[in-house]
């Protein structure tokens, strides 16, 4: 991630339009980067390409980051890094969510950006004092890709456990159900959510598979007692999201699950990514 850009684009949203000085503004808009202004032709080739997509997709709705997002995830494929888990491929698919519930076109070159906890509801880079074990410099269920020209990533991890995090009184705990965390970056675009996974099949997992039946209660540093498992139902950024689970298939050794992310956006026009 470039962050002299960042700071750059949350300076000038903090500042307002109306504070950016004429010729500074002007300048910005004239593209100082050397892009051109955007033609007639290249408007109706994005118009082109958006209606020519072979699949359905809606606005993928927003949802927070969660406490441990950072900016070092390395590029690949695979996240886990050996740790122990039921294996679970999944495949994401950007798409152009102009118009809600229309045929919307891929998305190449969209950056998805992939971390999660381990099947004990651990994060990799997080401190003693926020779970119950240090992982601070590791990076295991942390990774990025690019989509491929049908706007598809596929990454192989495991299924990760459920989440206790200690926070502050009056509150003491937050309990989240299983759940993956994923962003996506397209040009000037950013969309952030969460991905989750069917109860039944969670019920089934945490009954009869290591290490998730072993994982049933948890505790966190700071708490004086262990928590049972909650399940999606149960957990409150689940339903304030509206959020659906991906629907699971079996396969050897392990799942498939698949998403749609749905970017509201005209398509690629050549922008610099916020991603670096």
């Amino acid at each position: 991630m470039n962050h002299h850009r960042r700071r750059f684009i949350a300076a000038s949203a903090s500042l307002g339009l109306g504070q950016i000085p004429a010729l500074g503004l002007a300048a910005e808009l004239a593209g100082t980067s050397g892009r051109r202004a955007i033609t007639r032709r290249e408007v109706d080739d994005l118009q082109n390409k958006l209606v020519a997509g072979h699949f359905t997709c809606v606005r993928t709705p927003e949802s927070g980051d969660g406490p441990f997002y950072y900016e070092s995830s390395p590029a690949r494929r695979n996240l886990s890094e050996g740790r122990k888990g039921l294996p679970l491929r999944l495949g994401i698919t950007v798409a152009n969510a102009t118009v809600a519930g229309s045929t919307c076109a891929p998305i190449p070159n969209a950056v998805v950006d992939v971390w999660h906890a381990d099947a004990d509801g651990m994060y990799s880079n997080v401190g003693g004092d926020l779970q119950t074990l240090d992982t601070r410099g590791q990076t295991f269920m942390r990774g990025h890709q690019t989509t491929d020209s049908a706007g598809y990533v596929e990454f192989d991890t495991v299924v990760p456990g459920w989440e206790l995090v200690s926070v502050p009184p009056p509150q003491d705990q937050v309990l989240r159900a299983t759940h993956i965390h994923l962003k996506v970056f397209h040009e000037y675009k950013v969309v952030t959510t969460q991905l989750y996974l069917p109860d039944p099949f969670l019920d089934q997992l945490y009954a009869s598979v290591d290490p998730y039946q072993k994982h049933r209660k948890m505790t966190a540093p700071g708490l004086k007692r262990s928590f049972e498992r909650i399940r999606n139902t149960d957990d409150g950024i689940f339903l304030a999201d509206r959020s659906r689970p991906m629907q699971v298939q079996r396969e050897s050794g392990g799942i498939f699950a698949q998403a749609k992310i749905g970017i509201v956006t005209l398509g690629s026009r050549g922008i610099d990514s916020l991603f670096r």
